[in-house]
């Protein structure tokens, strides 16, 4: 009968210990609101490699859009006019949510003006999107790339942003800032005549 208060006892108690050492509500609270670390990009200053990185990503999101309907194997397709339309899926059924994937790297002008050049119908509340047939490739590296610091912001020129045979203008300027709210940089003009028609 002692053996078994004992191990009563010892249990009873290495559940109290146990309680002491989890963390409280307020300290899960505490951690749970902690905001996350900043990432290589948000810390960008006048490192190259980061810009272009940034740059790359942020040239290729409407590619990014346009890849999720072909690849949207349960979406809809509607023609008009001749028109193919694919559905988009969940992450992309709205106009809100494209813009706000777009301003993750464009400014919400930007952002706006690439959705509103984007071919689109509305379909019982969600977003068709129809292929471009003309594409924009871009070659942005440490090579041809420049940036200039000043005042937080970033200047960034590239030069031979693609090939001859696309475009004789072929200088792009970019322009970034840290937005106010998130504290990352986000790309406020982009001035050249190549692809520029997405971003008008």
């Amino acid at each position: 009968m002692n053996n078994w208060k004992n191990w009563i006892f010892l249990l009873s108690l290495l559940l109290l210990l146990s309680g002491c050492n989890s963390p409280s509500k307020e300290e899960k609270a505490k951690t749970q609101s902690k905001p996350p670390k900043q990432s290589a990009i948000q810390k960008m200053g006048d490192n190259k490699m980061d810009v272009v990185l940034y740059l790359n990503r942020a040239e290729h999101l409407l590619e990014e859009v346009y890849y999720s309907a072909a690849d949207n194997a349960k979406g809809k397709t509607v023609i008009e006019d001749g028109i193919t339309y694919r559905e988009l899926p969940k992450r992309f059924d709205s106009k809100d949510k494209i813009v706000k994937y777009f301003s993750r790297f464009w400014s919400k002008p930007l952002a706006e003006a690439m959705y509103d050049n984007m071919s689109t119908k509305i379909v019982k509340e969600k977003v068709y999107v129809s292929i471009p047939r003309t594409d924009y490739p871009v070659l942005i590296s440490v090579r041809n790339t420049n940036v200039q610091k000043a005042n937080g912001e970033l200047r960034v020129m590239v030069d031979d942003v693609t090939t001859p045979a696309f475009s004789t203008d072929r200088t792009l300027r970019y322009q970034l800032i840290r937005d106010a709210k998130t504290k990352r940089f986000e790309i406020k003009s982009r001035v050249g005549a190549y692809g520029s028609e997405q971003f008008q």
